[in-house]
Parts: structure tokens; C-alpha cells; sequence
């Protein structure tokens, strides 16, 4: 398994967001590393953009009355497990 030093794609390889379509994961983490503020500035694009992409297909599954399929969706992608 590669570490995210050695990780040369995106964040996020679904993601849209500037960050992801123009930086690897590597370099972020140099970035970050050594405390350059490009670093936490790009995560800070990232994130934002992954809110609100969230919160867009929340809106759409609550249109189309399939909010709880979508949410045991997202637990299971991002690893969420009931304690």
C-alpha cells in the first residue's frame, strides 16, 4: 500500500474541485509538511467543494424520496460504522 508521500494522483479522483484536478496528493502533503499555507489552503478547496457537492446530491435524494438509501451509500464509501 502506498503511503500518501509516494500517492502521485488526487485527492479525491472523483473530485471537481481545483485542487484535485491540479495537484497531487504528494505534493499537498510537502505543502503541508513544511507548514506552507498553499498547502492547507488547497485542502481547504477541496473540502469546501466536497460540502457542497454533498450537500447538492442531499438535496436531489430528498427530491427523488431516497435520502436514507443514499446515506447508507455514503457510510459505506467513506467508512462510517455505527458504535
Amino acid at each position: 500500500m502506498l503511503h500518501m508521500k509516494e500517492t502521485f494522483g488526487p485527492l479525491d479522483p472523483e473530485c471537481d474541485c481545483y485542487t484535485c484536478k491540479n495537484y497531487t496528493r504528494a505534493y499537498i502533503r510537502h505543502l503541508v509538511k513544511t507548514n506552507e499555507i498553499l498547502g492547507v489552503r488547497l485542502l481547504s478547496i477541496h473540502n469546501l467543494r466536497f460540502l457542497t457537492s454533498l450537500m447538492e446530491r442531499v438535496r436531489i435524494e430528498i427530491e427523488n424520496d431516497n435520502l436514507l438509501t443514499f446515506r447508507e451509500e455514503f457510510y459505506k464509501k467513506y467508512g462510517y460504522t455505527k458504535a
